[in-house]
C-alpha cells in the first residue's frame, strides 16, 4: 500500500491526504478551497461525516485559531434544519478541523449551471428554506457573511446553507480578510467592512435571481468591477411575479434598513401568492437589523440537547471550488426529474422528521428525464411553498408563521466515484448476515388454528399439512391499528424472538394510498407516527423489517397506479424515505424496500424509484413479494437489479443495458443486497389456457401453486441476504373475476375471500404443492 507519514500523521502518498483524522477513516477527498481540505469519512458508528481540515498555514496564525474557535462555538448554537452543523471539532490541536453530517447533493451553483435555471414551486421551495436557514443563524447571533449559491447544498431533506460562520477566512473569491465576501453577492455596506443579517438578506435576494436566471444580479467580470455595480448600480432582476418577485427586490435595496429580516421574509413567503405586501412592507429602524448576540438561556426548546451540526460539504466533489464572480449567463433551459441521499443512522427522533425524499415532475422530454432526478427533490409538489424545513422551524423556533406540514422530496446522491461508499455498511448489525440465524416461528398462526380445527373434525392429514405450515417462520404483518397497538404488538413479538434466540421478520403495510390510493394510513403525519411506534417496539433487538409491499411496483400517480397523481408520489417517496431513515436508525435492524418482481414494472424505472425512495440508507430490497416466480429468476433478476440500483444511485443518467451491467463485477464493494419471497413459488407461475378467460389475472390466487425454499440466510448468492416467506401462503389475493361478469372465480366456481383473507383451501393446496415437499 502507497501510505506513508507526514506532520506525524499517516497519509496516502498517492494524495498526500490523511488516513485517517480524529478517529474517522477517511474515504475520499470532496474538495478543497482557501480555507482547507474537506474528506469523506466514516465515523467508528459508521456514519458518513464530512470533515474540514483547515489549510496548516492558516491553523498556525494564533488570531485565526481564536477565531475559529469561537465561530465553531457560535456555529452549534445554530438550529439544526436547514443549514449545516458540526459534531464536533478540534480547534485546539496541531492539525485543525471540523466534523459535520455528510449532506450528499450538489450545490446550487453546480445544479443551476448544469440543468438550467429554476422556476415555479422548485424556487419558492428554495426561497423558503434558505430564508428559514437565515432566520436561524441570525437568531443563535450569526451573520452568515458569505451566502452565494456554492453555499447552499440542494441535500435529500431539502436545501442546505453551509459554511456560516466560518466565511471570515480568505478564500479564492475572497478580496481581504476585512472585506469578506463573494462580491456578487456582497451587500453595499459589507463592501464598505461592515456586515449585519441585513447583509445576508441582501445576499438572499441576489442568490434567488441567480437561481431563476443563471445570471448573479450585479453581472460578472473582475471583482472590483461587479463591486462597483454593487454600489452604485441597480440589480439587473429576472422577472419573478408575486410576492417572491417583490421580496427580492426590497431584499437587494441599497439600504440595510428598507431590507426585510430573515423572519419577515419567511412570514411573507408562508403566505404565499394570497399576501399582498403594503407599500410600507421594509421594515426601519431597529427592525431591519436585529442585533447581534447570543440568545437568552432556554430560548429554543433544543438547547438541552447535546449540539449537532451537519455537513458543510456538498457530495458532488466540486466544494468551495467554482468562483462565481466570473461565471458567464446561463441560458435557460428545461430540466428534468429527482433521487436521494444518505444520513446518519442515529439521528433523534425530533430530527429525523425533517427528511422525506422524494421524486419531482416527470421531465419534459426524455433525454432530460434522468437529469431531473438529479435536483428536483426538493421541490416536487404544488405545496412545497412552505417546505419541511419551515415546518421544523415553526417547532423549533418561536414566533415563526404556521405552515402546512409538505413533504420535502429526495434526490439521488450524485457521487460518481465510488458508489458503493454510498451504501449502508454496518457489518454485525443486520441479522441476516450474522452466521447461524434461525428466523422466528409465530405461535398462533391461522395455519395452526386451521390445524386444531381439521383435526377436531377428523381430517388428520390434512390438519398435518397445516401443522407443518404453521411450523415454517413467516412473516408478521403489521397493517393499521394505533400506534399504542403496534408498538405493543412489535416489542411482545421480538421479546418472545429474543428468549428463542430467534430474528423475527415483518412486514409494514400501512402507507397511505395502499392499495391504489384506497387505503393505509389517513396521512403523512400518521403514518409517521405509526412508523416510529414501530421503531420504538423493536428498540435495540434483532429484527428485519420490509417496507410496504407494492409500495413501489405501484406508486400513486404511476402507470401501475394512475390514481391521485404527482402530489401522491411525491408523499409516496417522503414516507417511505422516512420510514428507512427511522428503522435503520436502530442498533440491529436490517430494512429492505420493495423491489417488485422480475418483468414488472420497468427495470429501470424500479431502480430509479428504489433510489429516490432512500434505498442507499436500506439494507437493500427485496423482491417476489406478489408474485410466484421461480426461485432462480428471481435471484438473476435480483443480481440485475442490484447493479443497476447502484449505477443509478451514483449517476442518475447511467446506464443500465446489459452491457453496462456486466461491466460491473459481482463482488463489486457497495453493490446492495436483496431477499427473496419463496412462500408461494414452489412450482412457479401459472400458465392459464390460451384464451379461457377474457382477463386470466395470473397473479390472482392461481391454481396448483405451491409454498417454496423455506426462510434462511444460506441462499449460496452473496447479494442474496435471505429467502424469506414475507406473504403467506394462505392469503386470497382478492376477488377476480378474470374478466366475466362474476361474482364468482371461474377457476374456483365460488366467490373467493377478500384480498389479505385466511383461506384454508387454498394454504392446504400450496401446502400439498410445495417444492421441497412439507414434512407433517
Amino acid at each position: 500500500m502507497a501510505y506513508g507519514t507526514k506532520h506525524g500523521v499517516a497519509v496516502d502518498r498517492r494524495t498526500d491526504d490523511p488516513r485517517r483524522i480524529g478517529g474517522h477513516r477517511v474515504l475520499r477527498r470532496l474538495g478543497s478551497g482557501g480555507m482547507g481540505i474537506v474528506y469523506l469519512a466514516k465515523s467508528r458508528s459508521r456514519q458518513l461525516v464530512a470533515i474540514k481540515v483547515i489549510h496548516r498555514h492558516l491553523a498556525g496564525d494564533p488570531e485565526f485559531r481564536r477565531r475559529f474557535r469561537r465561530e465553531v462555538a457560535t456555529m452549534q448554537r445554530v438550529a439544526p434544519f436547514s443549514t449545516a452543523s458540526v459534531l464536533t471539532a478540534d480547534v485546539d490541536g496541531e492539525t485543525a478541523y471540523v466534523v459535520t453530517e455528510y449532506v450528499p447533493g450538489p450545490t446550487l451553483f453546480r445544479a443551476v449551471v448544469e440543468q438550467g435555471p429554476m422556476s415555479g414551486s422548485e424556487l419558492e421551495g428554495l426561497a423558503m428554506s434558505t430564508a428559514v436557514a437565515l432566520w436561524a443563524i441570525h437568531a443563535a447571533g450569526v451573520v452568515h457573511r458569505d451566502l452565494k449559491p456554492s453555499n447552499v447544498l440542494l441535500s435529500p431533506v431539502g436545501p442546505k446553507v453551509i459554511d456560516f460562520g466560518l466565511a471570515f477566512v480568505a478564500d479564492s473569491t475572497t478580496l481581504s480578510v476585512t472585506r469578506m465576501g463573494t462580491p456578487a453577492y456582497m451587500s453595499p455596506e459589507q463592501v464598505r467592512g461592515q456586515a449585519s443579517p441585513a447583509s445576508d438578506v441582501f445576499a438572499w435576494g441576489g442568490v434567488m435571481a441567480f437561481a431563476a436566471s443563471g445570471r448573479a444580479p450585479f453581472g460578472s467580470g473582475a471583482g472590483h468591477d461587479v463591486l462597483y455595480r454593487v454600489v452604485h448600480d441597480e440589480p439587473v432582476l429576472p422577472e419573478l411575479g408575486g410576492v417572491l418577485g417583490q421580496l427580492v427586490t426590497r431584499a437587494l435595496s441599497k439600504n440595510p434598513a428598507a431590507r426585510p429580516t430573515a423572519a419577515e421574509l419567511v412570514d411573507a413567503l408562508a403566505g404565499g401568492a394570497t399576501i399582498r405586501l403594503p407599500p410600507d412592507f421594509a421594515p426601519t429602524g431597529p427592525t431591519a437589523a436585529p442585533p447581534i448576540g447570543p440568545p437568552a438561556r432556554g430560548r429554543f426548546p433544543y438547547e438541552h440537547r447535546a449540539p449537532r451540526l451537519t455537513a458543510a460539504a456538498s457530495g458532488d466533489g466540486q466544494v468551495h471550488a467554482i468562483p462565481e464572480q466570473g461565471h458567464a449567463a446561463l441560458p435557460l433551459q428545461g430540466r428534468p426529474a429527482p433521487n436521494q441521499g444518505g444520513t446518519a443512522p442515529d439521528r433523534s427522533r425530533a430530527d429525523r422528521g425533517r427528511a422525506a425524499p422524494l421524486q419531482g415532475r416527470a421531465a419534459p422530454a426524455r433525454r432530460g428525464r434522468r437529469r431531473v432526478a438529479s435536483r428536483r427533490w426538493a421541490w416536487g409538489a404544488a405545496a412545497v411553498a412552505a417546505l419541511a424545513a419551515a415546518t421544523a422551524a415553526a417547532y423549533l423556533l418561536p414566533g415563526l408563521p404556521a405552515v402546512d406540514r409538505a413533504v420535502s422530496p429526495a434526490v439521488d446522491p450524485a457521487v460518481t466515484q465510488e458508489a458503493g461508499t454510498l451504501w449502508r455498511d454496518l457489518p454485525g448489525q443486520n441479522p441476516l448476515r450474522a452466521d447461524g440465524v434461525r428466523f422466528y416461528v409465530q405461535p398462533d398462526t391461522d395455519a395452526a388454528r386451521q390445524a386444531r380445527t381439521w383435526s377436531v373434525q377428523g381430517r388428520t392429514a390434512d390438519a398435518a399439512l397445516m401443522r407443518a405450515l404453521s411450523q415454517v417462520p413467516q412473516a408478521i404483518w403489521l397493517a393499521g391499528g394505533s400506534p399504542a397497538d403496534v408498538s405493543r404488538t412489535v416489542r411482545e413479538s421480538v421479546a418472545q424472538a429474543e428468549r428463542r434466540r430467534t430474528v423475527p421478520v415483518f412486514v409494514t403495510n400501512n402507507i397511505p394510498g395502499r392499495d391504489c390510493w384506497n387505503g393505509g394510513a389517513p396521512d403523512t403525519a400518521s403514518y409517521r407516527a405509526w412508523i416510529d411506534a414501530v421503531a420504538e417496539g423493536i428498540g435495540n433487538r434483532p429484527a428485519v423489517v420490509a417496507l410496504e409491499p407494492s409500495g413501489l411496483a405501484r406508486i400513486p400517480g404511476s402507470p401501475e397506479c394512475p390514481q391521485g397523481g404527482e402530489a401522491a408520489s411525491v408523499q409516496r417517496y417522503g414516507d417511505l424515505s422516512y420510514a428507512v431513515e427511522t428503522l435503520t436508525g436502530l442498533a440491529r435492524s436490517a430494512v429492505y424496500l420493495d423491489g417488485g418482481l422480475a418483468g414488472w414494472p420497468g427495470f429501470t424505472q424500479i431502480a430509479d424509484r428504489l433510489v429516490n425512495a432512500g434505498a442507499v440508507r436500506a439494507d437493500g430490497f427485496y423482491v417476489n413479494v406478489v408474485g410466484y416466480r421461480p426461485t432462480q429468476r428471481s435471484l438473476a433478476y435480483g443480481a440485475k437489479l442490484s447493479k443497476c440500483v447502484y449505477l443509478r444511485a451514483a449517476s442518475p443518467a447511467a446506464s443500465c443495458a446489459d452491457a453496462a451491467l456486466a461491466a460491473v463485477p459481482d463482488d463489486t464493494p457497495g453493490l446492495p443486497h436483496f431477499v427473496v419471497d419463496t412462500s408461494r413459488n414452489g412450482t412457479g407461475e401459472w400458465q392459464p389456457p390460451a384464451g379461457r378467460f377474457p382477463a386470466p389475472d395470473e397473479w390472482c390466487n392461481p391454481p396448483g401453486r405451491g409454498a417454496g425454499a423455506r426462510p434462511s440466510a444460506d441462499t449460496g448468492k452473496p447479494l442474496a441476504d435471505a429467502f424469506l416467506w414475507l406473504n403467506s401462503p394462505g392469503f386470497s389475493n382478492g376477488q377476480c373475476t378474470r374478466g366475466t361478469s362474476g361474482p364468482a372465480d371461474p377457476v374456483y366456481g365460488i366467490v373467493t375471500p377478500a384480498s389479505g383473507q385466511w383461506w384454508p383451501d387454498q394454504a392446504l393446496d400450496r401446502a400439498r404443492n410445495a417444492v421441497p415437499p412439507l414434512t407433517p
